[in-house]
Formats: structure tokens, sequence, C-alpha cells
């Protein structure tokens, strides 16, 4: 069957024509061949630079574990019903965009796909999202205790991938993949990269491919961390001669039904040679993937968990102290954090796995006996939002998600909570998944955008750095001076450097604690160094470049360390909608306790920005750090904002600094 189409938005055109789609915009165009029934890629081509990034290939784009796709030895009729394109708008969920949509059916197996294509105005870079729904299930056996290859011996590999996309590279390579970990209760070891292939498979979120002239393009998974994925093959990437096959629906195959389900995002985005290795082309797609909306200014939220004692102290006169002490160290939010429920702790959810009611969630009139309503006057008063903890039913798989979207819309309603974090997050299935980001999307809606996700990534099987971020932020750690993944500011530093290199910190919490918790013992016992070898300013300032979290009770700070931090944050409400204005980049050497580096927020339409540098502990005192995008070519002007007493310049994209002492730090603005 043939099909006619010709549609264009702004720099996008979408032609299809007999078995000939094309789609592309001003940046790039990816070519379809539809006569096997399924769209097979002919070519990507950079439009800018004229360059083919890759050609014809030799197989289906896409595929589904178990399923015969065309070209198998095995009888399918695969036929494309239609092709139709719709313009979208920006929403706070996405930037504004293009998707064709491609609906294919094969009645053999009476399966149904649809191909859905996106493709933003301007930008280099294209993104597909698959559905399946099939009367037949997936023909292999299905067990994880036997080795794929050992126990499905008899089917070839190719066959036991779910693909989400592939390309057959022109003259260029893959020469680094990029795997995540999340539960940073237990490691500070969250990015791993891979450089050089010792075998065919990799594991990762994101596969970086690159030409002799340092072009390329990368592949991104819109999809939880590796280790906490639910798909069927042990890999992320497998690559064949030139071919790369991103892999991972976060389907298993007894998930198959005749009901639709969509796999994760698989994204293609093309990059030249800025000096940034592809990841400024990343990031300006994550910016137009996942809008800030309101949190584009930053935020400063209070959360008291971080002191330890937050059930025994709950109650209606400590909550109203902390509001007026969150409000004198100008924090913007207060969440009021496990302990304020019925229910009394997430104890009863995660250690005897309680199943648990509306009344659990209600709240505890033994220590609110007036509810919130009298914590309302007092937020205000203080100039400070209420903000709430929440743990949704993990163990049964979110199936009363609307039930809790219903009460969580209520407390926003009675209360004002906008910010709201969730916690004890297992995806252990599709339905779990499905089920939560109905909830998390339900109430961004109704909310009207008021509601926005903390969603905790320390511990479980949750959504990680590259889902969910529509819907919020992500609450990256727990550490304490006195117990657990134990706080130091050069760990948390170390944390944010390795992930502020391919994501954007603008979606990241980062914390900072009290420092009369810490117990000297604790350290010396593990051979620890203690977090108190630099001073509490440094603490926060490690923050600065991401969202402040203040992991403390602030109503029992120290009064000489709340006037520092009072400081630190109103240093931060200052500046960080200008800082979160450009994209942020890791500058410097990477932390070790020894190194001078930092981050640096790139204005690129203003061609101007801000950087932070931190001279470690055992750091030498001076040191040129080399910046991103500038133009090397032009001097600018830098100002040193704080401390406050110097100046300098930006000469052929490098910055000369000196400290006067070592476990320090500086801010700077340049133009």
């Amino acid at each position: 069957m043939s099909h006619n189409l010709n549609f264009s938005h702004r720099d996008i055109a979408v032609i299809c024509s007999g078995d000939s789609l094309v789609i592309e915009n001003a940046a790039l165009r990816r070519a379809f061949d539809l006569s096997s029934g399924t769209p097979m890629t002919t070519e990507l081509m950079g439009k800018k630079s004229g360059r083919l990034a890759a050609g014809k290939n030799e197989a289906c784009d896409f595929s589904f574990i178990g399923m015969n796709m065309p070209g198998y030895e095995k009888v399918t009729d695969y036929r494309i019903e239609s092709v139709g394109v719709s313009a979208i708008e920006a929403s706070m969920f996405d930037g504004e965009k293009v998707e064709v949509r491609i609906l294919i059916h094969e009645p053999v197996q009476q399966l149904t796909f649809e191909r859905i294509c996106i493709i933003y105005p301007e930008l280099p870079v294209f993104s597909t999202v698959t559905t399946i729904k099939s009367l037949s299930v997936p023909n292999l056996y299905w067990s994880r205790r036997a080795d794929a290859g050992n126990f499905n011996r008899h089917i070839p590999e190719f066959k036991l991938e779910s693909r989400g996309d592939s390309l057959a590279l022109n003259d260029m390579q893959p020469y680094k993949s990029v795997k995540f970990t999340g539960r940073t209760d237990y490691t500070n070891d969250l990015v791993d990269e891979n450089f050089g292939f010792c075998r065919p498979t990799v594991s990762g979120n994101l596969l970086f491919c690159r030409g002799s002239d340092g072009s390329g393009l990368f592949f991104l998974q819109e999809a939880p961390p590796s280790e906490e994925r639910r798909d069927f093959e042990a890999y992320d990437f497998r690559m064949d001669d030139n071919e790369v096959f991103s892999c991972g629906w976060g389907i298993e195959p007894h998930d198959v039904s005749d009901e639709p389900l969509k796999s994760y995002r698989h994204v293609i985005g093309l990059f030249d040679d800025d000096g940034t290795d592809g990841t400024a082309a990343l990031k300006n797609y994550l910016k137009v993937r996942f809008p800030l909306g309101d949190a584009e200014k930053g935020s400063v939220t209070v959360n008291p968990w971080g002191c330890g004692q937050f059930p025994q102290l709950v109650n209606e006169s400590f909550l109203k102290k902390e509001l007026k002490a969150s409000g004198g160290i100008n924090a913007t939010h207060y969440q009021i954090d496990d302990g304020w429920q019925y229910g009394r702790s997430l104890h009863e959810l995660e250690q005897n796995n309680r199943c648990p009611g509306r009344e659990f969630w209600s709240i505890n009139n033994d220590l609110l006996p007036s509810g919130f309503s009298p914590l309302l006057k007092t937020a205000r008063d203080s100039k400070v939002e209420l903000a709430l903890w929440i743990a949704p039913s993990a163990n049964r798989h979110y199936k009363d998600w609307k039930e809790m979207a219903d009460l969580i819309y209520e407390y926003h309603s009675s209360y004002g909570f906008k910010f709201v974090k969730i916690d004890y997050v297992r995806t252990r299935t599709k339905e779990a998944e499905d089920n939560l980001e109905k909830m998390l999307k339900y109430l961004r809606e109704k909310s009207g955008g008021r509601i926005y996700f903390n969603l905790d990534t320390t511990n479980g099987q949750r959504p990680g750095y590259f889902l969910f971020l529509e819907y919020g932020n992500i609450f990256l750690e727990n550490r304490y001076e006195f117990r657990g993944m134990p706080y130091h500011p050069e760990s948390t530093l170390l944390n944010l450097w390795k992930l502020a290199k391919y994501m954007r910190p603008q979606s990241l919490q980062i914390e900072f604690c009290d420092p009369q918790l810490i117990v000297p013992e604790y350290y010396a016992e593990r051979a620890l160094h203690p977090p108190d070898e630099y001073r509490c300013d440094y603490w926060a300032a490690v923050t600065l470049f991401a969202n402040p979290l203040v992991w403390l009770a602030p109503s029992r700070l120290q009064p000489e360390v709340k006037t520092v931090y009072a400081e630190m944050m109103s240093l931060y409400r200052e500046y960080s909608e200008d800082i979160f204005a450009g994209e942020i980049f890791p500058i410097g050497v990477e932390p070790s306790g020894s190194a001078i580096t930092g981050f640096q927020s790139h204005n690129k339409a203003e061609n101007r920005g801000y950087f932070i540098l931190y001279c470690e502990k055992a750091a030498q005192l001076s040191g040129k750090i080399d910046l991103k995008l500038v133009d090397k070519n032009r001097k600018y002007i830098v100002t040193e904002i704080k401390p406050g007493s110097g100046a300098g310049e930006i000469c052929e994209g490098a910055f000369s600094i000196s400290f006067q002492s070592a476990a320090s730090w500086k801010l700077f603005r340049y133009e």
C-alpha cells in the first residue's frame, strides 16, 4: 500500500511518497524505505555539514524479542496501514515538536506496532517511541535463571533483543558508552565511562560515536539506569561491524497482550566538534525535552530528615520553629518528611510490607491536632512554601494511583503543597512504571503545573536520571555526618561534577548538612576524612550550580552556621535564575581531594556566563582552567562575585586562577 503525505511546520518537512518517507528539519534529514512493511532507515544526514552520518540499514530499524520481523526465516506479512503527522505545541511535558505516526500490522501473529518518530524545530535530534500489541505472545523461553544465550541457544542473538532504534554508521565509530548508577545510599560511583569496547555489547543510557573530524552522534535511552531495568537482554547497545542497535523497551515478553504498551524513548543526536565531546548537543536536547517551567529559577529546599531525629521531633510547635528558621536562611521551601502521617513511618511499608490505604496517609492528629493549617500562616510570614514527602504504594504496583493522586491534590489544594517528594519507588513491573507515571502526569496536569515532584533516586528500582524528568527534579542523595553513607563535600562535589557532564544540574537537588552533627569517631573508625576539614560555606558552595537541598533542621543550627548558610542561600537566590539560563558544564580537573575543579554556566545566546572554582584541600593554589564554548579569538572580562576581591580575563579560552588558601572557592561572572 502506498502512502502520500506532504507536510511542513516551521523548518520541519515530512514527505511520504510510495515506499519512501523523509523526515527532516534545518539540521538533519532521515529517510526510510517502507517497502518491507516497516520503516527501514536508508540515510541519516547532517544538513548543515552535509555529512552522511548513517547509510542503509540491513534489517528493520526496530524489533521486539521473540516476535518475527521482516527478513526472518518465518512467515510474516507486514503492512503499513497508515502514516500520520501532527504538530504539537510546547507543553509542561515537552517542547514544540512534530510526531510522525506509522501504524504497522502483521496478520500472521496478529501483531500491531505503532512507530512514533519525533523531531523538533532546528534541533539535530531524532527520537523514536514504539508501541506493541499482539494476540500472539513472544516465541522464546522466558527465563533469566538460565543464560539467554544457552537456554535459547537455538535462537540467533539478534532475535533475543528488543531494539528501539538502529543505524548503519558511515565513517564513524562508537568510542564511549556511559552507564549511570542510582541507589546513592550505597555508592559514590554514579557515572561509569567506558572507552574502547572489547566486546560487541555495552550497557548504559548513552553511547557516543565519532568520526575522524571530531563530529559525531549520540544515542540516548530515556530509561532507568541499566542495573534497574526489567529488559530481558543483559545489555543496552549491541554493535555489529558498522551497525549499532539501541536496545531495551522496558517491556518483558510476558507483558505483551492485546492492549498497547509503549517503549522507552530512543534518541539520536548529531553534534559538531565544539570542544564539549557532544555533551552540548545533548544538553540542548534535554533543555527542550524537559522544560523546567517555574523551576528554572532554582529552589532552596529544607528537608529536616537530615537532622537524624525528625520522626521524634515532628509536631506543630517544632514545625513552626523550623519554618521561621527556614525563612531565616533564605530557603524557598520546607519539606515535611516521613512522620507526619497517621501510618507514622516508611518502615511500615518497607520492612513490614504493609498494604496501605487512605487512612495510612491521613494526618496524624496526635502530632498535628489542627492538621497543616496552623503552619500555613507561619510559612507565609516566613516567605517559605510548604512541601511534602510521601511514598505511594510500591508494593501494590501503584494500582491505587488515582486514589493517591486525589489525596495529594487534596493536600495541595488545602495547604498549598507544591513540591512533593516521592520516595520508596520500586518500578518492578511495566504496570508499576506506567501507573506511577499516570499519577505524576495527572497531578501535574490537574494542578496546572504547580505541583512539581522531587523524585528520590537514593534506593530501590527507580526512574533514574533520564526518565520522568518532565514531572520534576531528582533528589540525589541521603548523606549523614553520623551514619549510613557519610557526608563529605568532596564526595558530593564528585557526584555532581560527573553527572553534570551528561545531564543538566538544573534537574538535581544537591545537599549540604549541619556541621554540629559530625561524629568524629564515626569517621575515624572508618579511616575517613571528616567533612569539617572544609568550612561550612564550602559545603553550601558545592550546591550553587544546582538546587541546594538543606539537609538539616534549621531551627537547631548554631547561630554562626545559620549566618553563613543564610548568606550563601542569599547569594544563590540572587544569581540562580541567571546561572540556570545557561548550560552548565563541569570544568577543571575531576574532583579527587587535590584538584582545582568547578562548574561553568554558558549562555550561548548572550555569549556570557558564570563559573565557580573550588580549590580542594590538597590542591595546588594556582592553575589554568579551560572554559567551554567561549570564543577563543576573543577576550572576556571576568568579575569575581564572591569573595569579590578580584578580576581578570579569559584569554584563548582559558582563565588563570590563584587561591590564597586550599579548601576554598570563588564565584565569577564573565562577559
